[in-house]
């Protein structure tokens, strides 16, 4: 790693800013990483054979919500003392931080923007949009960096024709969090069957795995648990006042507090399975419409890059996530800067996007007092987290009749 190299400077800047954080959060006494908490106490139940599943680890909020496998996944960390494995967490997510930009950055520029060169402005501003959700994702320690990573990797390795790995990837993936079978669909689309088959199968084997450590009883009765965890977890989708603000973010919350309020009074589950119905529509729509393009003109990789960023950046729209899950949408901040600078065409897009990228990645609550609190009341960082989504779907249709080349320019 060089400074006077690309990309030097974005990954010694990063790592030092991560640094400074780390020695700021042991002086305070906040080096917590209650999140990844959760997973190191989980793998050492797991270890003694005690209760996974409805039992507090860490805080009396720490409930483990994910596969068997994924605590299996955190037994060599759960065997070293926890100032440690933190110590290895935090690490790990600056690291996949920092491969998480590059590798967006070059999706975009190589897949995109055809041609386009490598520059640190996308990097830097990119860095400073998502910086706060970064935060909070290290002082934390969760995973959501690590399958940004692990997502990214799976779709450099699927536009290279590696489709078995790439669908090992996204199906790791979809273990830690099944709310990435969003993307089974479009490689369906895409005609990567190779790829879904893989990931089912990576699904199956991390399903299956338990079983030959555990028993099959005791397997089957955790899978069982782990599946009441989710129901129970994902049983309010939309807001309906309070200081519970878990589900003020979702589509489903901002649809019925600006319009769906003054037709339906209570909210239901059946409210979101019909607006999630109208999402799935929509992006089948738009995927098709595109694919018929392509045939048309013949094809473009940079469609498949931004259909992916698109589903990416919906999954904390759609389920019930904490803000540094906003992370999932660092790909499609990635994209619009990329649009943005070093000139805008249309040069409105540049008066709208910008509040848009505020909302979304401005909300320092120590900065901001008071102000921080109305933003949670009215969700604004998922509204901002949907205008993104929106200028994303607007960038594909415009680029959708574009060849590479023209792409390019």
């Amino acid at each position: 790693m060089r400074w006077n190299r690309f990309p030097g400077r974005f990954s010694i800047i990063v790592l030092v800013v991560a640094l400074i954080l780390v020695v700021l959060e042991v002086i305070n006494g906040r080096f917590w990483l209650n999140d990844f908490r959760v997973y190191y106490e989980a793998a050492n139940a797991l270890l003694g054979g005690e209760e996974l599943y409805g039992v507090a680890h860490g805080l009396d909020s720490g409930y483990f919500k994910y596969a068997p496998f994924m605590a299996m996944l955190c037994v060599p960390l759960a065997i070293l003392p926890f100032s440690i494995a933190a110590g290895i967490q935090y690490a790990l997510i600056v690291c996949a931080f920092i491969g998480s930009a590059l590798l967006a950055d070059r999706l975009v520029r190589t897949h995109v923007f055809a041609g386009k060169s490598a520059t640190y402005t996308p990097l830097f501003l990119t860095f400073l949009i998502v910086v706060v959700h970064l935060h909070r994702e290290l002082h934390l320690g969760n995973i959501n960096v690590l399958l940004v990573w692990l997502l990214l990797y799976g779709l450099n390795r699927l536009l290279s024709g590696r489709t078995g790995t790439a669908g090992l990837l996204i199906g790791l993936a979809i273990l830690a969090k099944p709310h990435f079978v969003v993307l089974l669909p479009l490689m369906l689309l895409r005609g990567q069957s190779k790829a879904i088959w893989s990931a089912l199968s990576t699904g199956l084997a991390g399903l299956l795995l338990p079983t030959l450590f555990l028993g099959y009883s005791a397997s089957i009765t955790m899978h069982h648990e782990w599946l009441g965890e989710m129901a129970k977890h994902n049983a309010s989708l939309i807001y309906t006042g309070g200081d519970a603000y878990n589900n003020v973010d979702t589509v489903y919350s901002f649809l019925h507090r600006a319009v769906l309020k003054y037709f339906i009074a209570t909210p239901s589950t059946i409210e979101a399975v019909v607006i999630l119905g109208g999402i799935v529509v929509i992006i089948g729509a738009l995927v098709a419409w595109n694919l018929k393009r392509e045939r048309a003109r013949g094809g473009s990789p940079g469609h498949t890059v931004i259909e992916y960023f698109l589903l990416l950046a919906l999954v904390p729209s759609i389920t019930l996530t904490d803000t540094n899950h906003f992370l999932f949408c660092m790909p499609l901040v990635m994209l619009l800067v990329h649009h943005l600078a070093p000139r805008t065409d249309p040069k409105w897009l540049v008066v709208l996007a910008v509040p848009v990228l505020l909302a979304y990645g401005g909300n320092w609550a120590d900065a901001l007092g008071g102000l921080s609190d109305r933003m949670i009341h009215y969700g604004v960082l998922g509204i901002a987290n949907l205008g993104l989504i929106v200028f994303g779907v607007f960038l594909l249709l415009s680029r959708s009749n574009l060849s590479a080349t023209e792409a390019s320019s």
